[in-house]
């Protein structure tokens, strides 16, 4: 019994130890794993439903024991942002600053050579919190961006094969995916089309070579279903909040293009 105490408290002792980082979103506690692998305590404040999530008192206060705070800039950050500033003196770093936006839309990401930049912006910071160890993340950084230029180029080549490069979605999440690559992405509402519409949605899908309608795996089921049936497409699932980003962008360049060549 003591051995099991004193092991808990010797466990306590060393996560107390470790610098500690708090983040918006899945994809930067990647990047954060990625350089600092076991040495620094991270957590994300929103999950990989980062549409539906509504963070909780006990994980806001979690989240404020670190002192900083890395965030992307987005919507849904602002409200909970002002809760952490509440209660404590986190400092809160834009992680997305210096990086030129599409119409002030936050969801950067998915783009491989933004990554990089929001990589190299992460390891600032993490810096900033433990200089000590510099040459130890400094080595992990210099493989994740290695890996990344691999994935760029390799995404890219999947793409160059592609038959067709336009796809219906709804929402922004994946303009800077399509604009390094050069896909057209023909933005719909969500609503029930009529019948008239329906028509001129399909006459123009046959026309632009349009089979797939790209979609966030949370999103209205009813509402996506309904259109891919009248418009003729097949859903692509896609969620840019998952945690491990080179999964989640080989996975959809797959989808993408191998739909294409069927």
């Amino acid at each position: 019994m003591k051995k099991i105490i004193v092991l808990f408290f010797l466990s306590i002792s060393i996560l107390a130890a470790k610098p500690r980082v708090s983040v918006s979103i899945l994809p930067l506690e990647y990047i954060v794993e990625k350089i600092t692998l076991n040495k620094f305590y991270h957590m994300s404040l929103f999950d990989e439903n980062y549409i539906n999530e509504f963070p909780s008192k006990k994980k806001i206060r979690k989240l404020s024991y670190s002192p900083i705070f890395l965030s992307m800039n987005l919507p849904r950050e602002k409200k909970y942002i002002k809760d952490l500033q509440e209660i404590s003196n986190i400092k809160v770093v834009d992680i997305t600053k210096g990086i030129d936006k599409l119409d002030n839309n936050p969801y950067i990401w998915m783009d491989p050579i933004i990554f990089r930049q929001i990589v190299l912006n992460v390891y600032e910071q993490i810096l900033k919190l433990d200089r000590e160890h510099k040459s130890f993340y400094e080595n992990n950084l210099n493989k994740l961006l290695k890996n990344i230029d691999e994935i760029f180029l390799v995404v890219r080549k999947q793409l160059n094969n592609a038959k067709s490069y336009n796809f219906y979605t709804f929402d922004k999440y994946w303009d800077y995916y399509a604009k390094r690559y050069r896909l057209n992405l023909i933005k719909k509402e969500k609503y029930k089309l009529s019948a008239k519409e329906i028509y001129e949605t399909i006459v123009f899908a046959r026309e632009n070579s349009i089979n797939k309608t790209l979609v966030d795996e949370h999103d209205s089921k009813k509402i996506i279903s309904f259109f891919a049936q009248n418009s003729e497409t097949r859903i692509i699932k896609n969620n840019i909040f998952k945690k491990n980003w080179q999964s989640n962008i080989f996975i959809l360049t797959q989808k993408l293009s191998e739909e294409n060549n069927k």
